[in-house]
């Protein structure tokens, strides 16, 4: 989540950036840890020195000096023990141990006065380069460091030989107190650029998180709509394959259509024409079909239809093919089957329709539903055109009517002038 500090980052929203200033707590707590420590072993150091310098004043110093090193030991080691929100006072306790120990030592040991000269200068910029404060404690550090400094002076120059001195001291603390100031106002605003580089860094980051987050909406977006398209593409292959199939279905029997027919009719005939083979035409029509629908109804036909149909599948090879042909009209593609074989099966098929015993009162000697069937061999003898070979089992078929209904005749050899005409034969079915 983008914030307006992270979006358009100045030195005020680093300022009130939580994160930042919890990160610079930290900073100044290290720091203040290590000037601790540089601190106290200074004043030990500087201690040793005077007591060196001045064995006189030895025990005095050796008085002053103790509490000043035990005070920076006992800031090194409270500052990292959850002592963040005293970090600041801490820090300035510390910047104020060298001033006390210098204004001592000045005072104690005489001639030392260029030692606070020095001083002076030096421990202010080093406060301000060390331990960056924010601007108000800096200062309130500064005016205590230097009140503490010549208050102990002050208060302990009885001699003539300070006298001298204290312009050039006046001057050296101004000239620290504004060098301080200016090197502190320049870790301010070098702490702040970074801060302000870190939140258009983290701002960014976050703006690339969020696009990375979008991108990754749209792959799982593009990804369900390419599951749902894989689907759709699935019912749509499904449904055209059930259209291809009710296409070439007879809606009433069940059975293959005049398309499926025809299609099958074609590569039946282009097999028997690359590598031979034998495929039996079997035509087979209901007798005296119209008088049952005039009799008994539409609805009794058409169970007479259904009926046959059935009675076809379970009569049926495995391979071979069921199609209406028209009307009451039935085919029966055998495949591999010879003309021997085509008389057994067509006559298995006319017998299997007569013994399913369905009643036809108008159809007699039989009373049952019964067909007549013409039958054609295709080979590579005479397998030339199927409408032609479809034409010759229709003859075979109407040579079936005339002979006395319920029989099989395959085509061949029958003269013609024994034969009503189909347009007769059909005329009078």
């Amino acid at each position: 989540m983008l914030t307006g500090a992270t979006e358009r980052p100045d030195a005020s929203a680093a300022h009130r950036n939580r994160r930042l200033r919890a990160v610079y707590r930290r900073e100044l707590q290290e720091n203040v840890l290590f000037s601790a420590l540089v601190v106290t072993a200074g004043v030990a150091v500087s201690s040793v020195v005077a007591c060196l310098v001045a064995p006189s004043v030895a025990p005095l110093e050796i008085a002053l000096a103790t509490p000043l090193v035990l005070t920076g030991l006992g800031v090194a080691r409270t500052v990292p023990c959850r002592c963040r929100r005293y970090v600041v006072p801490l820090g300035m306790l510390v910047g104020l141990l060298p001033f006390v120990s210098t204004a001592a030592a000045t005072v104690l040991i005489p001639g030392s006065e260029p030692l606070a000269l020095g001083a002076l200068g030096v421990m202010s910029l080093a406060f301000a380069v060390f331990i960056p404060l924010e601007r108000m404690a800096h200062l309130v550090w500064l005016v205590l460091a230097n009140a503490i400094f010549f208050g102990i002076v002050l208060a302990n120059s009885g001699g003539a030989s300070w006298s001298a001195e204290m312009p050039a001291l006046a001057f050296t603390a101004a000239l620290a107190f504004g060098l301080s100031l200016g090197a502190n106002e320049i870790q301010l605003r070098r702490r702040l650029q970074m801060n302000g580089q870190l939140l258009a860094m983290r701002g960014l980051y976050g703006r690339m998180k969020e696009h990375e987050l979008d991108l990754r909406r749209q792959d799982e977006f593009l990804f369900m709509q390419q599951e749902t398209l894989v689907v759709q593409q699935a019912e749509l292959l499904r449904l055209n394959e059930e259209l291809e199939t009710i296409a070439r279905m007879d809606a009433l029997t069940g059975l293959g259509n005049r398309l499926r027919l025809n299609e099958d009719l074609a590569q039946a005939a282009a097999r028997i024409e690359r590598n031979g083979g034998t495929v039996g035409l079997l035509l087979m029509d209901l007798d005296r079909f119209k008088r049952l629908n005039d009799s008994a109804g539409h609805l009794a036909g058409d169970a007479a239809l259904r009926g046959v149909a059935d009675v076809l599948r379970k009569t049926s090879r495995l391979g071979d093919g069921l199609y209406r042909y028209g009307g009451e009209e039935f085919l029966v593609l055998l495949h591999d089957c010879d003309e021997s074989v085509l008389q057994s099966a067509g006559q298995r098929y006319i017998s299997a329709i007569e013994a399913a015993g369905m009643p036809h009162p108008d159809n007699p000697p039989w009373n049952l539903v019964t067909a007549s069937a013409g039958a054609r061999e295709l080979s590579q003898r005479n397998c030339v055109d199927i409408d032609a070979a479809l034409h010759d089992a229709d003859e075979a078929l109407y040579v079936a009517k005339a002979s006395g209904r319920n029989r099989l005749e395959i085509h061949g050899g029958i003269p013609a002038d024994s034969v009503v005409s189909i347009d007769q034969q059909r005329a009078a079915s």
